[in-house]
């Protein structure tokens, strides 16, 4: 290993490139301590504006078709949070493709043209931590988010991995009980955007 790439690994990762892949001395590659997910999110409105939301329910299509495993989903399903239909993108998968495959299959919008609106990137908590003393801080997930927008007047199709899905005004988003961090990705949204 250089000497160059030796120095980086131990600088803070504030200071170290974003650059995700094989670790390469002479490209200065870094894999992030928590992990890094790369995701789309699909904001469906209607006419009024208003925002799509589900309720998830326990079902296989979860850990097979949006990334989110049986443990984790548990959780969701106690918290009876709304969430936007969303999934990882999967290994070299333009956003773009995934905002579609979301369309069509979370959210049951089958001729959807998804427009991106904005990108999103948020740290979050793992429930790890590292180092000692005063050297101890807490180890974070790094996500970004592909968020976009479609029209549907009609209500989706129910589908049986969603409890419930419902429009809801924007004006209600900051007291709706939103899980997964959603409602920050529609910030745009909340400071009077229109995508």
């Amino acid at each position: 290993m250089n000497r160059t790439h030796a120095k980086s690994r131990t600088r803070p990762l504030g200071e170290r490139w974003a650059r995700i892949g094989p670790r390469d001395p002479r490209w200065l590659m870094h894999t992030p301590p928590g992990g890094v997910c790369l995701s789309a999110f699909l904001v469906v409105r209607n006419a009024r504006g208003d925002v799509l939301f589900g309720r998830p329910r326990r079902h296989k299509a979860w850990p097979e078709k949006g990334c989110v495993p049986y443990w984790r989903l548990g959780s969701f399903v106690k918290e009876n949070s709304w969430i936007l239909p969303a999934s990882h993108l999967l290994m070299e998968e333009h956003p773009d493709r995934a905002a579609k495959r979301i369309a069509r299959f979370w959210a049951h919008l089958p001729h959807a043209q998804p427009k991106l609106v904005t990108l999103d990137s948020s740290t979050m908590p793992t429930g790890r931590w590292t180092g000692r003393g005063t050297r101890r801080r807490r180890v974070n997930h790094w996500a970004i988010g592909y968020v976009y927008e479609v029209r549907s007047d009609a209500q989706p199709s129910p589908a049986p991995w969603w409890k419930e899905m419902r429009f809801f005004p924007v004006s209600e988003l900051r007291s709706l009980k939103i899980g997964r961090a959603h409602l920050d990705l529609l910030k745009y949204l909340l400071n009077g955007g229109s995508g």
